[in-house]
């Protein structure tokens, strides 16, 4: 584990949008894997988004993911 603030802060977004995510990750078929690494994307981004807008990008990109 590392010591950076910046990466214990992305990995405690990450965790904390998965848990709001699992559900709907699992609805539209996705596997955790999968939504993991959307979400990591989502979180890496969200420097410039609210929690929101974050929680809205991951959505958006599961559903396209599993069309």
């Amino acid at each position: 584990m590392s010591d950076d603030p910046e990466a214990t802060h992305e990995r405690a977004t990450v965790q904390h949008l998965m848990h709001r995510l699992d559900g709907f990750a699992r609805g539209v078929g996705l596997d955790e894997a999968a939504a993991r690494g959307i979400v990591e994307k989502v979180a890496a981004e969200m420097r410039t988004l609210t929690e929101e807008e974050g929680l809205i990008e991951a959505r958006t990109r599961m559903i396209e993911a599993s069309a």
